[in-house]
């Protein structure tokens, strides 16, 4: 059995999520869960580096000889430090028992193959895993989405391998194929279904999810969402403004809908951008349709599912945005032939229907055994497991990555790790064919930042 942590910090910049994930003969249990909640300064503090990152067009070495970057990456990764800390003491496993923790950091910028159109493409996330590792004194595996970006990728969407890992379950109870359905700030759907009796595995992000929702919230209400859809329940759908959110809500680099952008893609939240078209109409009218908005993308990037593989036979729902029974309700009508359609989505949304053999079974992830709440965290401590092992964790049909990606570096505290190393040596993953790295990668963020390519 090998023992490992997941942390993850999302786009809402709400919480750092922890978890301390057991790995046995091809099974993954969580032994221990825990949420740290970001200060409101620091949250402001990120969402300031991230501008810094578009003021200096990601040009990372600039960026870096900025004391405050310096100081808001040490005091985020301070934070996750006390997350990381907090959980395991919950959990009474010893840290020399812990191989690793697995560390994704903060992404403030994203420019995949699908958005560059030829350019170099890159990712940035921020976060110093040197450090993490000697507050903690556990090993650290981190920079997962580098070498991914390396071989031609998106570097995103991560999830999909992940749930191919745990679909076993499902497929045992009659739960296959099997869709995760992860509705953060971003909503983005991971495809677990075969062909040719072999197992494949495919996923994308699906566009805006929380974001407007939380934006009209934060704007009108001064409150961060909408709780259990209280105010949206007060509005009413609006087509026009629902047809204007659709083509102009998530517009990428290059002047396209994301929504209409096949996959392999993944988006970015600086291409979210709420038409002004929405204070023509009331606040609750204007809400409950970027609710519905949140649904509505949702089914409609079901369509991209490919035609010769079954639909999924079940749906699992995770993250904080399916916790509004508005879009909850919506999504479940709009798979059951229901709801407002826009005309141009008719034949689309007909299609989508007609190849479900039955309806489909909609429920959280938390009924089927698997917290919602740490599914992301959880992917990160896969993560940390596969690279021990040097299993891939990216496939060309999910990336659209050249090959399989085996992903991670690992730092060591200053004293211990020696759990870690001696696994490495077991497994002959101390160094990993093919993987490419920086003559000295960064300290504070990932490798694969723009210019990636004149640093190797």
């Amino acid at each position: 059995m090998i023992l490992t942590v997941g942390v993850m910090t999302g786009n809402s910049l709400d919480a750092a999520d922890a978890v301390l994930t057991s790995f046995d003969n091809g099974r993954m249990r969580d032994v221990a869960r825990h949420t740290l909640g970001f200060p409101q300064k620091l949250a402001e503090d990120l969402l300031s580096v991230r501008r810094l990152i578009l003021r200096h067009n990601a040009d990372m070495k600039s960026v870096s000889a900025d004391p405050f970057f310096v100081k808001t990456v040490e005091g985020y990764t301070e934070l996750v430090s006390r997350a990381s800390n907090a959980l395991i003491e919950k959990s009474g496993v010893p840290k020399e028992e812990i191989a690793a923790i697995g560390f994704h950091g903060q992404t403030c910028d994203h420019f995949p193959p699908s958005v560059a159109k030829g350019e170099p493409s890159y990712t940035v996330q921020v976060g110093d895993a040197k450090l993490l590792a000697d507050l903690t004194g556990i090993p650290v595996i981190y920079d997962f989405r580098s070498d991914d970006i390396m071989n031609g990728g998106e570097g995103a969407p991560l999830a999909p391998v992940h749930n191919m890992h745990i679909s076993a379950d499902l497929k045992a109870e009659g739960m296959f194929p099997a869709a995760f359905c992860n509705g953060g700030n971003t909503g983005n759907i991971a495809v677990v279904s075969e062909r040719g009796g072999k197992t494949v595995v495919s996923g994308w992000d699906a566009g805006p999810f929380n974001h407007f929702p939380d934006y009209l919230m934060r704007s009108v209400c001064k409150e961060p969402f909408d709780p259990d859809g209280f105010y949206g329940s007060s509005g009413r759908v609006i087509p026009d403004l629902l047809s204007d959110m659709f083509d102009s809500g998530a517009v990428t680099r290059d002047g396209g809908n994301f929504y209409l952008q096949k996959p392999p893609k993944s988006s970015d939240p600086a291409w979210y951008r709420l038409p002004d078209a929405w204070k023509a109409y009331s606040f609750e009218d204007a809400l409950r349709t970027a609710e519905y908005l949140s649904a509505y993308g949702f089914v409609h990037t079901l369509s991209y599912i490919p035609e010769d593989i079954p639909m999924p036979r079940a749906f699992l729902l995770f993250g904080g945005g399916w916790k509004n029974p508005l879009i909850r309700g919506d999504f479940k009508k709009l798979l059951s032939g229901e709801g407002i359609v826009l005309p141009r989505h008719e034949s689309l949304f007909k299609r989508i229907l007609e190849r479900f053999e039955k309806a489909p079974v909609i429920a959280d992830s938390d009924a089927f055994g698997y917290g919602g709440t740490y599914m992301e965290a959880r992917i990160f401590a896969d993560m940390a497991y596969c690279r021990i092992t040097g299993e891939p964790f990216s496939y060309p049909e999910g990336t659209g990555c050249a090959s399989p990606t085996v992903a991670g570096l690992c730092v060591f505290p200053e004293n211990g790790g020696g759990l870690l190393k001696r696994l490495l040596k077991e497994y002959g993953t101390e160094t990993i064919k093919g993987q490419k790295l920086a003559n000295d990668p960064p300290r504070l963020y990932n490798r694969a930042v723009k210019g990636w390519r004149e640093k190797l």
